[in-house]
């Protein structure tokens, strides 16, 4: 199964007016995204499936690059990945959607989540792995067992236009 990690792009501030949850792209997240679809429609890049964190700024950063990518569904909100989702929760939803004969997932989340997940399936120290907003990173992962390859990692800064 591929596997493309899409950290959500640069939101909002957190303050105690509100709540982390309701943190919105700015202008900048909002270009990072059109980076982003750019580099995929240049590459020949799109979800298979589409899912994202429920939270604003990932949904926000998943809908833009669907509506920017025309042979892309629109994305399906999991709650497995909200902001401290479990890696080992990830992996089994994944696994899930394998045996269902999926074959190309894209995930929209959270740091220091993606980076643990990526970490946990390419048997690899949580620490030495960090993945910038906007950036994406494809894996080429099986669930029986666990195993994973990094194909490539993105940082959104060096997607050219």
């Amino acid at each position: 199964m591929l596997i493309t990690c899409l950290r959500h792009a640069t939101a909002e501030d957190y303050t105690p007016a509100s709540t982390d949850a309701e943190r919105a792209l700015v202008k900048k997240g909002r270009d990072q995204v059109g980076k982003v679809a750019e580099f995929c429609r240049k590459n020949s890049l799109a979800p298979g499936v589409l899912l994202t964190s429920p939270l604003l700024r990932a949904k926000q950063t998943a809908k833009l690059l669907a509506s920017r990518l025309p042979q892309c569904d629109q994305p399906q909100l999991v709650d497995w990945l909200a902001a401290g989702a479990n890696s080992a929760t990830i992996i089994a939803e994944l696994g899930k959607l394998e045996v269902a004969g999926v074959n190309d997932v894209w995930l929209v989340g959270h740091e220091p989540d993606i980076s643990a997940l990526i970490a946990r399936l390419i048997d690899a120290d949580n620490d030495c792995i960090l993945i910038k907003k906007a950036s994406l990173t494809r894996l080429d992962a099986s669930f029986e067992p666990v195993k994973a390859q990094l194909l490539w990692s993105i940082p959104c800064a060096m997607m050219r236009s």
